[in-house]
């Protein structure tokens, strides 16, 4: 059983681009009329930060067109009766920098105006026209705490394979409910999650602390100690299968920056019967605390464990989860959920070993406060 998460994520992620890209407002202007027009197209009429825009300059049987900052420091031109050019945030800028929406009085002041001139040659007689770039400004996020209820419908199929033992296989639902708490507060990126349902149940702590202030990234050091409780088919009458609590606990190198993390982990699990070898890949979007708030809550993590014969051991542990939350009103998030999980016990030969495997798909929704 195989499932493909980083495929899945790039799909849905490319239909909301695509979904966003519908509808680009545009806006057109005459700087000029009469027998040597001058037109003005901007697509989008406002750009975002991080966005650019597209400027586009027409004149007929014009000579040269020429586009240049206020302050002369950017400067494009093109020979012929058109002009087009790309122009980001940073236009007329010496530096790229970071710039937020300020309140005052009240009021959300989030649109800077960029003055540009142009300049228009017609016969070697040029004529200059003023004009203006607008970019809105993200405001700043101020929220440092997120908490997080919500409730979910699971639909699940399960297989136990051995050789003293039929296929086995099992389908059904199950309801669960999750609470988390994230915090991103100065170096320190955290969340406490914790889980329940009717055979499936656990908590987590996954902490990361930064070490080193990095452009535009910070790297730094993250912790991870997870508890499982999960109930098989207790009719399979399977040892191995039994109910009981599993641990893990693991620590690697992060790249973070505000409410993002994403690390690589060595570590070690145990069922209570043996202690294992845990490798261990952890990524965290929490738009909610992400430095410009954003409406999706990204959670992926992919977890091996193995005996004492890395990397062909026979007794394993595996398992990938890949949890989305879309906000569609204010704080009401819509949640999908896919983990797929992969167990096996070795018996006696290599043919005869035990093998049990779980896919599961969530949707449910989920409601956060912050602060």
């Amino acid at each position: 059983m195989r499932l493909d998460l980083a495929c899945f994520l790039t799909g849905l992620t490319g239909t909301g681009l695509f979904i966003a890209g519908c509808s680009v407002p545009t806006s057109t202007t005459t700087l000029a009329g009469g027998t040597v027009p001058v037109r003005l197209g901007m697509s989008p009429a406002i750009a975002r930060a991080g966005e650019s825009v597209i400027v586009s300059v027409t004149s007929p049987n014009a000579d040269s067109i020429q586009l240049r900052s206020a302050n002369g420091l950017d400067r494009y031109s093109e020979a012929g009766p058109a002009l087009r050019v790309s122009l980001d945030g940073d236009f007329g800028d010496h530096e790229p920098q970071s710039r937020f929406a300020v309140r005052s009085h009240g009021r959300l002041l989030n649109v800077i105006r960029k003055p540009f001139d142009l300049y228009v040659c017609h016969d070697q007689v040029c004529r200059a026209y003023s004009h203006e770039l607008l970019v809105r400004l993200p405001e700043k996020n101020r929220r440092k705490l997120a908490v997080t209820g919500g409730w979910s419908t699971a639909f699940t199929t399960r297989a136990i394979r051995g050789s003293d033992q039929p296929v086995s296989r099992r389908g059904g639902t199950r309801s669960e409910w999750n609470l988390q708490a994230e915090l991103a507060s100065g170096p320190v990126n955290a969340r406490l999650q914790g889980f329940a349902g009717p055979d499936w149940r656990g908590a987590s702590l996954d902490v990361s602390r930064e070490l080193k202030h990095g452009e535009g990234m910070s790297y730094g050091l993250a912790v991870h100690l997870e508890g499982i409780q999960a109930e098989w088919d207790p009719a399979a009458k399977i040892s191995a299968l039994g109910k009981g609590m599993v641990y893990s606990a693991s620590v690697g190198p992060a790249i973070m920056l505000r409410g993002i993390t994403a690390s690589s982990q060595l570590g070690i699990y145990t069922d209570g019967r043996g202690v294992m070898q845990q490798l261990s890949t952890f990524i965290s979007i929490n738009g909610a605390l992400t430095e410009v708030r954003l409406p999706v809550t990204v959670t992926l993590d992919r977890t091996i464990a193995f005996g004492d014969q890395a990397p062909m051991s026979r007794r394993q542990e595996q398992l990938q989860r890949l949890t989305i939350a879309w906000e569609f009103l204010p704080s009401l998030a819509f949640r999908l959920g896919v983990a797929a999980s992969r167990s096996s016990w070795p018996s006696g030969a290599q043919t005869s070993d035990l093998h049990a495997s779980e896919a599961a798909y969530s949707l449910g929704a989920q409601y956060t406060f912050g602060w």
